[in-house]
């Protein structure tokens, strides 16, 4: 099994990577549609994913106009079906080594 450096990184390094401001982003994380570790804005830190997820909420938020509490219902359920889809190939794979096509 292979490790995943996953880098940590402040409010500030978001705002940078994602090109979005302080205030989105709190939003962002009030929402919950990502939970940094730490107790409060200065102590915040986001790991790789969470950009990945900021970009894809904020797009959903400017592209289709919808609102913050959708976006999080959005982004769980896309995350819910992509984990599917992987247990759904894992279990395809397993059932391939009993049956011969």
């Amino acid at each position: 099994m292979s490790t995943l450096l996953s880098l940590q990184f402040q409010l500030k390094d978001l705002c940078r990577a994602t090109q979005l401001s302080e205030k989105t982003i709190i939003e962002i994380v009030e929402q919950g549609i990502v939970e940094p570790a730490g107790e409060s804005p200065e102590q915040w830190t986001f790991n790789t994913h969470m950009i990945t997820v900021t970009k894809k909420a904020y797009r959903l938020h400017q592209d289709l106009e919808v609102d913050w509490p959708g976006i999080a219902l959005a982004i769980h359920l896309i995350d819910e079906l992509e984990q599917l889809r992987k247990e759904n190939l894992q279990l395809q794979q397993r059932l391939s080594r009993f049956t011969s096509d």
